[in-house]
């Protein structure tokens, strides 16, 4: 068993959209849990905190499992980052698609300066680019 200093939030990414643990509603590519230990049990992951089973996944539909570096850190809500990415969330238009695509081609590869340009996050615009066959996602 471990004990609270041993604590640190791992975050599990999927290889497509999962039923968030907590609420059936919501589909995740990737969830924070905190933990103290890790056990395989058959083909599940399974995450503990002090003896408590708080988290299982089945290893075919888990992509990674990283420690994040400050579990402590307090995450921005959706409507800090709705202010930050705009379009965050939303489809993207064919129009973007082609002006994603152009910046790309002439050379444009910084993804903080693209996700501003189309108020989205760095990630989501990594993950258009790979839909669009221009750049993986590993």
């Amino acid at each position: 068993m471990g004990d609270s200093s041993a604590q640190t939030a791992f975050r599990v990414t999927f290889t497509d959209y999962q039923q968030d643990p907590n609420d059936s509603d919501v589909l995740r590519r990737a969830v924070t849990v905190l933990a103290d230990r890790i056990t395989f049990e058959g083909d599940q992951l399974e995450l503990w905190l002090t003896g408590t089973l708080v988290g299982d996944f089945p290893l075919d539909v888990i992509e990674s499992i990283c420690p994040q570096a400050d579990p402590g850190r307090r995450r921005a809500s959706p409507d800090e980052l709705r202010s930050r990415y705009p379009q965050m969330g939303q489809p993207w238009a064919q129009q973007d698609d082609a002006r994603l695509l152009a910046l790309y081609q002439q050379g444009e590869r910084d993804l903080d300066t693209l996700g501003k340009q189309f108020g989205r996050k760095p990630g989501a615009i990594r993950s258009r680019l790979a839909k669009l066959g221009l750049e993986s996602l590993a």
